[in-house]
């Protein structure tokens, strides 16, 4: 089907205009195991929080192309879009970072001016331990340090930095930032525990 009749269907789950709204809680709701433990997964649907909202969505792939549709049903709104590639995740990856823009936070340039401090520290050898849990405390050694200034210092002052994506997953907040060079793109990928404290803070070259 086109892009705009898939559409349709999201705005038929939004207004609960086509099945019961019992048939529609009941594919929106995560499957439970036994032990207590959540799937993520509705009947035929993933089922979780993005962006800070309930998020319904599935992706697909058949000869010639690949979809992914993400219906936010509390916020009334929903993502669509179709590649004519296969075996790529380019569909997954733009719906996502458009979602990421439907709802971008208010604090989102905080987020960015974080995260950018904390780059420039470890471009230098250093890092305020007080931004970090205890855990990821110690995975940033004297040597780590020493080793992450010889690898970034040399890179200088980004041209930009900017968050390209948000997922609240497991508990945490995941957000991916790319920051650009003259010469080089590297990614950075940040855990951020509930209470705040950075669980996990990577560089890779992307």
């Amino acid at each position: 089907m086109p892009a705009e009749d898939l559409a349709k269907w999201d705005i038929s789950m939004i207004n609960h205009s086509v099945l019961q709204p019992a048939s529609y809680a009941k594919m929106e709701k995560e499957v439970i195991l036994k032990n207590g433990l959540g799937t993520r997964y509705g009947l035929g649907v993933d089922v979780r929080q993005e962006s800070g909202q309930r998020a319904i969505e599935h992706g697909g792939e058949v000869s010639g192309f690949t979809a992914h549709n993400i219906v936010f049903p509390e916020a009334r709104k929903a993502v669509v879009v179709l590649v004519n590639e296969d075996s790529v995740g380019a569909s997954s990856d733009i719906a996502h970072k458009i979602s990421d823009l439907l709802f971008r936070e208010a604090d989102a340039g905080k987020q960015e001016d974080q995260s950018r401090e904390i780059f420039a520290s470890l471009q230098q050898g250093k890092i305020d331990r007080a931004l970090f849990t205890e855990n990821c405390n110690s995975y940033f050694t004297e040597q780590a340090l020493k080793d992450f200034a010889s690898s970034l210092g040399p890179l200088g002052s980004p041209a930009e930095f900017a968050q390209t994506a948000k997922q609240d997953r497991g508990g945490m907040t995941f957000r991916l930032f790319e920051v650009h060079f003259p010469q080089k793109t590297v990614e950075v990928w940040e855990r951020i525990m509930p209470d705040g404290k950075i669980e996990q803070y990577q560089v890779g070259a992307k």
